[in-house]
């Protein structure tokens, strides 16, 4: 900022129309005064950050004192009478500045002693930002020295962030998930349509576009597809010039051209200058000598402080130049434009030059998803409604299971033992967190026959149980033949009868004593099972005791069914304890069956060493 001692020089912010002004409604803040009175902004020389992409709205106040107090050449009070700008440079790209006075100039008065600028746009380039601000001042000393004008200038500073996209060209609305990924790019420098602005996309996936926003792309295929962009920025560009002095005779008449009798000798030489939106000359035309007509080809002169204004000359060694003709340049895009008036007469031709180019690259992550696991039931998906069913699938993801009610709770691995009837499925899901969903399997617990009741009349048992298929047994021991509604005792011992539906499903009546008369009724056979240490590693013992004494098929199976070890085990006065030797199998989740004609267990065994 400036210092006091420095004659005639204002300490405030103040800003321009710059480009095309597109930032009206400025709020000054009322609240912003220096002490003791001298020029300043409310902020002082550092703006808010912005950030590329982002939209960026900020408004400065700034203070103008009428009186102020300077300490050179002399300490004094000064009266600002008028204060005007005259240019901006260093702008972010995409930014503009508009001030609440149309012309850009201000008058303190008592009341009158604030001004504010707005600040917005889209940055497109992230950096740090020294902005120039021209101006002119004019004050009037209160004791020493007469009014006085001269231009300055001050600085102020923005820094202007990379986009958190994580490039500088793009965005990405899902830049990670799960096949099929369906994602949107939009671009961070938006040009809403506008033809200066052009775009290409590269989606890695043998797909492009030159849209600004393209349409949405879905990645059908796991893996990494790199993504590229780039955002082409242009300016329209002046690269043609034509003219025809034709009936104008300003350059006629003067030392160099002379009028003899009414008619002029010679012809003009021609240039051409350019003049921006603050009267400044930025191009000069190089010379046409002693000609009537002028082309100026391949200019390609920037036009990015518009309107302009392009004048013709006839210039002189000796006399004068002489003005031909000013001409505003009206554009809307690009193509050739005729210039008519004062009798003269020319072309312009407006074309477009990029001025930057923005390119990044990201990475869309496609994640696969798990494949849909069938469900294998075991024994199968019907059984008795006295059994269980093992539901599994595959190992190697996470899994949760559910039924017709919803999630099961602590369903959680790859097999379920299910008691009830309906509709299973389970949802799997990789590292990824990806997941999707098992095909339904039905599962069916088929009732049990009527359990059976009979008598003793004399020395005969009777059953009047019909429509199932009927064994006896003695001491849990079938008795061959005995497959009737009645039997004869001819041996002391416990009877029991068994009646089995077409499906196989079972149900046995109590288990009676019988002697020479028969005389009491006994418990249901007790059996006890346990299989320890489980898990293990491969070394495990079987113990199976009750009231039975006969043997037993054991017979271990992995998930998908295939026979792992069999073995009969052979029963000692109701008990059968068996050491297991499996140390040769792998690591993983075993069943281990044991059954005979009219015992069945299943146990779930892990072996993991």
């Amino acid at each position: 900022m400036f210092n006091k001692s420095t004659p005639l020089i204002l300490i405030f912010f103040v800003f321009t129309n710059y480009l095309k002004s597109q930032c009206p409604g400025c709020q000054i803040d009322t609240n912003c005064t220096i002490v003791p009175a001298f020029p300043g902004t409310c902020p002082a020389d550092t703006m808010p950050p912005g950030t590329v992409g982002i939209y960026y709205d900020q408004d400065v106040t700034f203070y103008m004192p009428e009186y102020f107090q300077v300490t050179s050449p002399v300490t004094q009070m000064v009266h600002l009478d008028e204060l005007k700008i005259l240019n901006v440079t260093g702008l972010p790209m995409g930014l503009n500045w508009q001030t609440n006075s149309a012309n850009n100039t201000y008058n303190p008065s008592p009341g009158n002693e604030r001004g504010c600028a707005k600040l917005c746009g889209t940055p497109m380039i992230p950096g740090f930002y020294t902005v120039t601000i021209f101006f002119q001042v004019t004050v009037t000393p209160q004791s020493i020295g007469g009014q006085t004008t001269q231009n300055e200038s001050t600085q102020m500073y923005i820094t202007i962030y990379p986009n958190p996209s994580g490039n500088s060209a793009f965005t990405i609305s899902n830049p990670v998930g799960c096949a099929p990924l369906t994602t949107t790019f939009s671009p961070v420098v938006a040009g809403n349509g506008n033809p200066l602005y052009s775009y290409y996309w590269d989606f890695g996936n043998n797909s492009t576009s030159t849209l600004e926003n393209p349409p949405p792309v879905t990645y059908t295929t796991p893996g990494n597809y790199v993504v590229y962009n780039t955002t082409t920025i242009s300016a329209y560009t002046l690269t043609d010039v034509t003219f025809n002095v034709g009936s104008n005779t300003n350059w006629c008449g003067d030392v160099e051209e002379p009028s003899f009798f009414g008619n002029c000798t010679g012809n003009p030489d021609l240039i051409f200058k350019l003049l921006d939106n603050t009267s400044n000359v930025v191009y000069t035309s190089n010379e046409i000598s002693n000609s009537m007509t002028g082309t100026w080809n391949n200019l390609n002169i920037l036009l990015q402080n518009g309107p302009y204004i392009i004048q013709f000359w006839d210039v002189d060694n000796i006399s004068p130049d002489d003005n031909l003709g000013n001409f505003i340049l009206n554009f809307t895009t690009t193509g050739t434009y005729n210039l008519s008036g004062g009798g003269a007469s020319g072309t312009f031709t407006i074309g477009t030059q990029a001025i930057n180019t923005i390119s990044d690259t990201d990475t869309v992550v496609v994640y696969p998803k798990p494949p849909a696991l069938q469900i294998t039931a075991l024994p199968n998906d019907t059984v008795c409604e006295n059994d269980s069913i093992m539901l599994f699938v595959p190992g190697g993801y996470n899994y949760q299971w559910y039924n017709d009610s919803g999630l099961i709770y602590n369903a959680t691995d790859s097999f379920i033992y299910v008691h009830f009837p309906g509709n299973y499925f389970v949802k799997i899901e990789n590292v990824y967190g990806c997941d999707t969903i098992s095909p339904t399997i039905t599962v069916n617990f088929l009732p049990l026959p009527p359990k059976p009741n009979f008598w003793l009349i004399g020395n005969t048992l009777n059953c009047n149980l019909t429509g199932y298929a009927l064994q006896w047994y003695l001491n849990g021991n079938p008795i061959t033949g005995a497959t009737g509604n009645s039997i004869n005792i001819t041996t002391t011992g416990y009877y029991h009868i068994i009646a089995t539906d077409s499906f196989g499903c079972s149900n046995s009546s109590d288990t009676v004593l019988f002697n020479a008369p028969p005389n009491a009724i006994a418990e249901n056979p007790y059996q006890h099972f346990k299989v320890y240490p489980n898990p293990n590693n491969g070394y495990f013992t079987i113990e199976l005791s009750g009231n039975m004494n006969l043997p037993v098929n054991c017979v271990i199976v992995d998930l998908t069914g295939r026979v792992i070890f069999e073995k009969t085990l052979q029963a000692n006065n109701g008990q059968i304890i068996e050491n297991l030797d499996l140390a040769q199998i792998e690591d993983g989740t075993y069943l281990l069956i044991l059954k005979n004609d009219f015992f069945q267990k299943t146990e779930r065994i892990i072996v993991k060493k």
